[in-house]
């Protein structure tokens, strides 16, 4: 038995979520001495982005679990009302980080989704929809699983013959017929929040790590007879985790494109699609029209009509209706308006902070 993600959009009858946040982890391929979380795509960081998607949850507690550099994850989204932070203190395994969000929820009963902070490419629908699987299954424990074209050192699936979740087995200890599996754990769960603490603290180090894995505890589940299950999601890319620099690049690829496609439906015309750049707090209108090489960051808002030619950039900018920008013209916290015509060579420059109305 195989179950997937609705293929239409749903958008159930949820009950009351928990949400839990991975984001203690250092990131240490990523060669850096900025949190993990805190690495930025398409203008958001990782957590900013993993945040924002479980938002559509609505979810009573969102609980996010910092450890390295806790204090500046923290503050980098203390304006997002209602968070509660847990600390891990100690680095020990995923299973130990989400045991810090145990006092958070001690009086909670109901689903608890747990979602690393570094896969800022899952969207509201996916988790809506694991949701609804997870709701239709009536499992006490759901996995989200792809099946990427390199499952590499993922942790591999193991179903029954009847296709309900078995076990999960880490890359580094599974045997050489698990690593030929080609269903791998996202990281994604929903579990009944009584059951998840229970089998928390049941827990045992006992792999090559020395590590308390989350992933023991589905099998500490099941063991107590209860339903678990993997529900498979047809976009791989969406689960994909930042581990290095070369996972940050191909994320910041895929996500460029596909807000790039959302604008082109909403009636923007991009004379090359593939060298513009709309970071995703970025507001156009239809009608607007971008030459090559745009790139329009931060809270850049542009009204209909307006063009601006190739290579110019923009931040923080409003543009109004109807204005034409020329080659190269760059600004930023600028507010810009058709009376006189801007041409890129005459105020070209970078001017930041700049609040300037051209009129």
């Amino acid at each position: 038995m195989t179950f997937r993600t609705a293929k239409k959009a749903v958008t159930p009858n949820s009950p009351t979520v928990a949400v839990v946040i991975l984001a203690a982890g250092q990131g240490k391929r990523l060669k850096s001495a900025k949190p993990k979380v805190l690495h930025e795509l398409m203008g958001r960081t990782l957590l900013d982005h993993v945040l924002h998607a479980v938002s559509f949850l609505k979810p009573e507690r969102t609980v996010v679990v910092t450890g390295v550099g806790a204090e500046v994850v923290e503050s980098s989204v203390k304006k997002r009302p209602g968070l509660i932070f847990a600390r891990q203190t100690e680095q020990l395994g995923t299973g130990h980080a989400v045991a810090a969000a145990s006092s958070a929820l001690a009086d909670f009963s109901g689903p608890v989704f747990i979602l690393p902070g570094d896969v800022p490419m899952i969207s509201p629908q996916t988790l809506l929809d694991f949701l609804a699987a997870h709701k239709a299954l009536k499992a006490d424990l759901s996995c989200l699983t792809v099946c990427p074209d390199d499952p590499a050192a993922y942790g591999r699936i193991i179903r029954d013959e009847a296709g309900w979740l078995s076990r999960i087995v880490e890359a580094r200890d599974a045997t050489e017929e698990e690593l030929a599996i080609g269903e791998i754990n996202t990281g994604l769960y929903i579990v009944d929040a009584k059951k998840l603490f229970t089998a928390l603290a049941d827990l045992k180090p006992n792999n090559v790590q020395g590590e308390y894995y989350l992933t023991d505890a589905v099998a500490g589940i099941r063991g107590k007879g209860y339903k678990t299950a993997a529900v498979l999601s047809p976009d791989p890319d969406e689960a994909q985790g930042i581990n290095d620099r070369l996972d940050l690049a191909r994320a910041q690829s895929i996500a460029r494109a596909r807000i790039n496609a959302a604008w082109l439906t909403a009636g923007v015309t991009m004379a090359d699609p593939s060298t513009t750049h709309i970071e995703a707090s970025v507001r156009l209108s239809s009608d607007v029209t971008l030459g090559p090489g745009v790139v329009l960051t931060g809270a850049t808002k542009i009204e209909s009509g307006a063009v601006l030619g190739p290579y110019v950039c923009l931040h923080d900018c409003f543009v109004s209706g109807n204005l034409k920008l020329g080659p190269g013209a760059t600004y930023s916290g600028a507010v810009l308006r058709p009376a006189r015509k801007i041409s890129g060579h005459r105020h070209r420059g970078w001017t930041p902070n700049r609040r300037a109305t051209l009129a």
